[in-house]
């Protein structure tokens, strides 16, 4: 143990803080359900309409099967003891491995000395949660929504799935016999792009029919400023409400996002000029996260070195599209 000129341990008395801050954290958990909620928008929309698979027994990664041939057996017979029994050839394979997110709540032996008051404590641990709660929903954030693929460390983004002949879970579009699997492009019949100003409205129902798929359309538009600040106008023209009350009628609070005619409109800053993304997580795009580490905060653990305390916030998740073609991007002129 390190000790000072006078020969009395640095960390002499540190007992009654360990057991003030126990106190201090058992009495905050108890009014505080969860005290890792991540503030993004897609994900916020994902929990509220419940569109999060969480597993008690994950792999690896997500396995999905690719219905790229078709069945060969299904045929006009004049009698049914004539049909085909012909085995079928085995489906392609994507697969997309889970990623892993970690962050680290601290405490120093030296802060809890120079916090040893029960309500400087309190105000040390709110402002330390609060600093894991904001890096955790940017890290996130920046993966859930970026162009990374799957590599056992990071989840893939939605980005990925957007990038046109990008591979995706293994599989390359570029590569013969799957050319299917690449998002949908809102181009005109000629290849040309629809005009922003003028012709918004005609290039999201384009975009919206090549998505659509066996009556599944896509469920949610995440666009840039431009094409964000467009639609808005377009749906407070057409409804005569502003935005505000859009946002309050959807639920949404202070998130720049709001629902109108059946799909959620999400405003992404990150988002390219002039581009929006339409994408279908009801049935297509699926985030899952093993139910043992969904933002789970560990209990606390007590350290020998000069961290005194510290507990680990988990995420175990996975990013994985089950048919690529029934999303899609737009990029307006």
């Amino acid at each position: 143990m390190s000790v000072n000129s006078t020969g009395v341990p640095l960390f002499a008395g540190i007992e009654p803080l360990d057991d003030m801050f126990m106190a201090t954290m058992e009495e905050m958990d108890k009014e505080v359900e969860n005290l890792i909620d991540i503030k993004d928008p897609v994900y916020q929309y994902l929990k509220k309409h419940n569109l999060i698979e969480l597993r008690d027994e994950i792999n690896t990664h997500v396995p999905v099967k690719l219905m790229d041939k078709p069945n060969s057996t299904v045929k006009d017979f004049a009698h049914y003891d004539d049909v085909d029994n012909t085995p079928q050839d085995v489906l392609s394979e994507a697969k997309f491995a889970y990623g892993h997110i970690v962050g680290t709540q601290m405490y120093s032996r030296e802060e809890l000395v120079k916090n040893s008051g029960k309500a400087q404590m309190i105000d040390l641990v709110e402002t330390k949660t609060e600093q894991l709660q904001t890096s955790m929903t940017n890290h996130f954030s920046e993966r859930l929504k970026g162009t990374q693929d799957a590599d056992g460390r990071s989840m893939m983004g939605l980005g990925r799935i957007m990038t046109f002949d990008a591979a995706c879970g293994g599989i390359d579009p570029t590569a013969a016999g799957f050319g299917y699997w690449n998002p949908q492009r809102g181009l005109k019949a000629g290849g040309g792009q629809f005009a922003l100003a003028t012709e918004m409205r005609a290039g999201l129902r384009r975009l919206t029919r090549l998505c659509t798929q066996r009556n599944d359309a896509p469920d949610v538009l995440i666009a840039g400023e431009d094409v964000y600040d467009a639609m808005q106008a377009w749906a407070e023209d057409k409804l005569r409400l502003n935005l505000g009350e859009l946002k309050q009628s959807s639920g949404w609070g202070d998130f720049e996002m709001f629902d109108f005619n059946g799909r959620t409109i999400i405003y992404d800053p990150d988002m390219d000029a002039k581009t929006a993304e339409l994408i279908n997580f009801k049935k297509y795009v699926k985030v899952r996260i093993h139910r043992g580490t969904n933002f789970v905060l560990e209990p606390w653990q007590m350290m020998e070195s000069k961290v005194a305390k510290k507990r680990n916030c988990l995420l175990y998740a996975s990013v994985y599209v089950k048919r690529r073609n029934a999303n899609g991007i737009i990029t307006f002129s």
